[in-house]
């Protein structure tokens, strides 16, 4: 009787723990990403997973605008030296709660999005389409380039009282390994 409580015991903390690690963490990793050429400019397609934790969704209900960075960079690799940097690009997306008409806002440059719900919120910001990066031009016929992408969320640009709250906070931030492949032009 005293083994089967403790056990009982065990699992509930075991659970507990769980869904508590589970509500507070962020995360978020590339699935996908592979360079398109589309009328002679090399162009970025990728799908990501992003999952808020608990205290950016609250932070996003109470109004605050979160920032996303999108690195993507381009090297060709060297045989004795350093890697020569081809191509560094970013990208910005911001997400916000308006409470007036109770959508979510995605934002990139001059578009805009509206969703009724997070989960198509962050659905969209989980999708880079047709993203122009280099003309045709930049890469060399029959050379192999090594392309990369990450996503994380800028912290530099929440506001300044959470910024504090947030250095060193599992809870504010959210990025993604860097997702490496390998590109070859092969086709002139």
């Amino acid at each position: 009787m005293r083994a089967y409580k403790k056990s009982n015991l065990l699992l509930l903390l075991i659970g507990l723990f769980a869904s508590v690690l589970l509500a507070a963490n962020n995360h978020a990793h590339i699935k996908s990403a592979e360079l398109v050429l589309r009328d002679e400019v090399w162009t970025l397609d990728a799908e990501l997973d992003v999952q808020l934790g608990q205290s950016l969704e609250l932070a996003l209900s109470k109004g605050v605008v979160l920032t996303f960075l999108y690195e993507f960079q381009l090297t060709k690799p060297m045989k004795y030296w350093f890697d020569d940097e081809v191509l560094t690009k970013r990208r910005v997306m911001t997400l916000n709660y308006h409470a007036l008409t109770k959508q979510y806002l995605l934002q990139l440059e001059q578009q805009q999005k509206a969703f009724d719900n997070l989960t198509d919120a962050k659905r969209e910001l989980g999708i880079l389409r047709e993203w122009r990066l280099a003309p045709h031009a930049i890469l060399e016929k029959n050379q192999p380039y090594q392309a990369a992408l990450k996503m994380h969320l800028d912290q530099t640009k929440l506001p300044k009282a959470l910024q504090v709250d947030a250095l060193g906070e599992s809870d504010w931030e959210l990025i993604t390994p860097t997702f490496n492949w390998w590109v070859k032009e092969s086709v002139r």
